[in-house]
């Protein structure tokens, strides 16, 4: 397996600092490469969003290079990796309310990561807050997480519907994140199949709020992004035309396309 990849992020043309943060990870074993990407969106509003959303790509990256690897090496079960990483969340989100504790402070951040383990056949999704994984071939466009937010259990609910969502004053209240004090934080987890040729874009919901999913599937589609050079120029366009539309949130978007 062999992968396309770009990104762009920016604090927007509002804010003065991006607390989203992202990062990006490949690791060859056994002849097959293996890839690890995040998109973490510190919450808005509270003073420690970019140190949260920063210390947990930086420390997610370490889990893969370490604990990730051993768990290759011992030959584990994708149950077992999946087990491990929500471990080593519900660790990271005990020392981020610990250090937010101990300075008064308010630290918060979503998490959405996709890993893709050819040599178990599966890709791994885990998820927390309203940051975004899409799947998108040349014919459909699919969400692969549910937003962890009081309009997006509402939609869930039927209280409301996606269009009524999209105008809601309360989209950016989250009902479950990593900090934020939250002592029983749990986190979506979803094991799949993969296609090659199949594009993937992980994305912040600055990104994608002002932005119709159409318009993403058909700017990010598999055969609109054959190399690195288009794939980052599409996600350049995406991006300037949501600034144009009038977002204000920081933008992050990533995308890998499976070859």
């Amino acid at each position: 397996m062999k992968y396309v990849f770009s990104f762009v992020t920016t604090e927007g043309a509002v804010r003065k600092v991006n607390q989203d943060s992202l990062f990006i990870n490949t690791a060859e074993f056994d002849g097959e490469e293996i890839f690890f990407a995040a998109v973490c969106d510190g919450v808005g509003g509270l003073s420690g969003g970019e140190k949260a959303s920063a210390y947990v790509c930086k420390r997610m990256s370490e889990w893969f290079a370490n604990d990730f690897a051993e768990h290759m090496r011992s030959r584990s079960s994708i149950l077992k990796i999946r087990e491990a990483m929500d471990d080593h969340l519900h660790e990271l989100n005990s020392r981020i309310n610990d250090y937010a504790a101990s300075r008064s402070s308010d630290m918060a951040t979503t998490f959405t990561s996709l890993l893709i383990i050819p040599q178990l056949r599966h890709i791994l999704i885990a998820h927390v807050g309203d940051s975004r994984l899409y799947r998108i071939t040349d014919g459909s466009i699919d969400i692969l997480t549910s937003d962890h937010s009081v309009v997006g259990q509402e939609v869930r609910n039927g209280i409301i519907t996606e269009e009524m969502a999209e105008k809601d004053p309360r989209q950016n209240q989250l009902t479950n994140c990593i900090g934020a004090g939250l002592e029983d934080t749990s986190y979506d987890f979803s094991i799949a199949d993969y296609s090659e040729g199949e594009c993937y874009m992980l994305c912040s919901d600055g990104f994608r709020k002002k932005i119709s999913v159409e318009e993403i599937g058909k700017a990010l589609c598999p055969s609109a992004n054959r190399d690195e050079k288009a794939m980052t120029a599409n996600l350049e366009k995406l991006k300037n035309k949501v600034i144009e539309r009038g977002e204000k949130d920081n933008i992050t978007a990533l995308m890998v396309k499976l070859c």
